[in-house]
């Protein structure tokens, strides 16, 4: 049913006198059934007069309880009513206050509102909304019966929301709710129509409500429509990644920027509904493969199995991802991990974000890339020798002055190493090697490395062993640029705890939640004698901080490395509490405290490692 013709029921409904039933507004959890209450439904009873009260029905377990609640939503009414029958205002709440003490002695409702003529009470301008029925702990015929008194003997216009298909014991509920139920609306959110009431949120930031209400609205609807989200909860997180990433969006092509949306939806998507945990936030499950060519790759390799072997294979995340989410949109998706990994962790690392939106543009080809490119990827047996010779002699040059990545002095190596062996060259192979340990001595210096580039690269074998000497150095010098990253985050970690910055203290521990770049290279006597010196204060935030971080189930398979640094520093405060004498409480508390989360901590991750 349509908001609209739920909204024009609702009027009829309020401008109907003296009703004797309920209207129920049924709809799954997270279609905007509560919001569209609070947004349309109730600025309706307002401009009829009439004067709104919600309840919540999410956990109570008593009648009693609920008596107490819609005594308390109604006293700010009651108390100001212009009732003949309460003459003495005074009076009036004495009396009740006198009342609600003995309330918390099971006293009921009626014997609070017992002398204050509660049965004269005007109840005809006022309309109650009971939300979450399917939640209430109160049995549904007794909750139910506690609605109908209201609506068939004070005529109390009333509104239900619940989820119906949740509540238990259907057989009885669909008995009672024909007594209290008058109308039955199904309730299905407007996506188109709502959007704009969520963007409202964002007024306060102006250039990114200006994005949403721009062109980008049309993409963001259309992309919730063709994927049925009617889920307020999931619509209103999808809003909140895309404000995180906006100031990065502000001058990028709009190509690009749908790109980002789309990519961003399917995720979260995936996410809220429980294909993707946090703890994939590093594993892409193939998922960063798939490109317009993935379909009919997939197509080629299915034509090469006969019907039988297609129909027993187990098929991939990745292909049923594709078939969930990509079959209509492939060519407008590309896998951006800095958005996957912030879905999916809290962690949004910009720089990152910058550099892929920045590699979506159409690369400008330096002239020693294309030199490289001609000379390498091309048939060099097909290039005249006045060519040649100029693409090698110029290509060493550049390799000599460090203009390459550390990544391809491995194949400039292969080739030259070729080159000289032919005696297509002068240069010897101990030419070559200077050349490409001063190239790599300068290049290193840009401190520009990629985890993925070096696993393919080492994931093939070498004719050549002398080619093999270079990728192993290649990996070093990656592996020095890569502790020297991790040695930076653990002394952002240690400034931290220095400074007293427990805001900054919790945001490293977000931020590397499923990542042993904080402990792994960290100086475990420095970090001690920090700890030693931090304020109780702080001492105690790091030690939660700890604490959280080893409670996932499986954490062992991520951050099993982190035992080195925690057993250390642990056995440095179990040797200082035996020592120290003086120490005063409850410091010492704070410190058996955190030796006794390293323990577990260390115990947990050891149980949970791979095997």
């Amino acid at each position: 049913m349509t908001t609209e013709h739920i909204e024009k029921i609702f009027t009829d409904y309020l401008k109907t006198d003296k009703t004797q039933y309920a209207i129920l507004l049924n709809g799954s959890w997270g279609c905007g059934k509560t919001y569209f209450w609070k947004h349309s439904l109730e600025e309706i009873a307002k401009k009829n007069d009439f004067k709104t009260i919600y309840v919540s029905l999410n956990g109570i377990g008593k009648i009693d309880d609920l008596d107490h609640q819609l005594f308390v939503k109604l006293l700010p009414f009651i108390s100001n009513q212009e009732n003949k029958v309460i003459k003495n205002a005074t009076n009036f709440l004495g009396n009740v206050l006198n009342k609600l003490s003995n309330h918390y002695l099971n006293t009921s409702i009626s014997d609070i509102f017992k002398g204050v003529s509660i049965d004269t009470f005007n109840f005809s301008k006022y309309i109650i909304c009971f939300d979450d029925l399917e939640r209430c702990q109160i049995p549904v015929k007794e909750v139910l019966g506690f609605i109908n008194n209201l609506v068939e003997h004070k005529n109390l216009k009333t509104i239900i929301l619940a989820h119906e298909h949740e509540i238990e014991k259907k057989e009885e509920y669909k008995r009672i709710k024909e007594k209290v139920v008058g109308r039955d609306l199904k309730f299905e959110l407007d996506i188109r129509s709502t959007l704009p009431n969520l963007f409202n949120k964002y007024k306060d930031n102006s250039d990114f409500h200006n994005f949403l209400l721009s062109a980008q609205k049309n993409v963001i609807t259309d992309i919730l429509v063709e994927y049925k989200q009617d889920n307020l909860r999931i619509i209103s997180f999808y809003l909140d990644i895309l404000e995180r990433i906006f100031p990065i969006l502000k001058n990028v092509d709009s190509k690009y920027v749908q790109e980002t949306i789309l990519f961003s939806a399917i995720i979260i998507i995936e996410y809220k509904n429980g294909g993707l945990t946090s703890t994939d936030y590093k594993d892409f499950k193939g998922i960063d493969d798939i490109n317009e060519h993935y379909y009919s790759l997939n197509l080629a390799r299915t034509m090469r199995k006969s019907e039988k072997e297609e129909t027993e294979r187990k098929k991939s995340y990745a292909e049923i991802f594709y078939e969930k989410y990509l079959d209509k949109r492939v060519n407008t998706y590309f896998f951006y991990p800095s958005i996957y990994s912030f879905i999916l962790s809290g962690y949004l690392n910009q720089t990152e974000l910058e550099t892929e939106i920045k590699k979506r543009y159409p690369e400008v080809i330096s002239k020693e890339i294309q030199d490289f490119r001609t000379l390498i990827h091309y048939k060099f047996r097909e290039l005249s020798d006045e060519d040649f010779k100029r693409l090698t002699k110029d290509v060493l040059q550049y390799a000599k002055e460090g203009k390459y990545s550390i990544y391809d002095y491995v194949q400039i190596a292969q080739f030259f190493y070729f080159f000289s062996n032919n005696k297509l060259i002068t240069e010897s192979k101990e030419d070559i090697d200077k050349i490409i340990n001063d190239g790599l001595e300068i290049a290193k210096a840009r401190k520009q490395i990629n985890d993925k580039v070096l696993e393919n690269l080492l994931h093939f074998g070498d004719d050549n062993p002398h080619v093999t000497d270079i990728k192993k150095l290649v990996k070093e010098i990656h592996n020095e640029i890569k502790k020297e990253e991790y040695v930076a985050n653990s002394n952002e970690l240690i400034d931290c705890l220095v400074n007293k910055d427990e805001f900054a203290l919790a945001a490293i521990f977000e931020k590397h939640k499923f990542s042993e770049e904080l402990f792994q290279y960290a100086d475990d006597k420095l970090l001690f004698d920090t700890i030693l010196k931090v304020s109780n204060k702080q001492l105690f935030n790091f030690t939660e901080l700890l604490r959280r971080r080893y409670e996932i189930g499986n954490i062992g398979e991520f951050l099993f490395e982190d035992t080195g640094c925690l057993n250390k520093v642990k056995m440095g405060l179990s040797d200082y509490l035996d020592k120290s004498e003086n120490i005063e409480q409850p410091r010492k508390f704070l410190f058996a405290t955190l030796e006794k989360t390293l323990m577990l901590a260390i115990q947990y991750l050891n149980d949970t490692r791979k095997k």
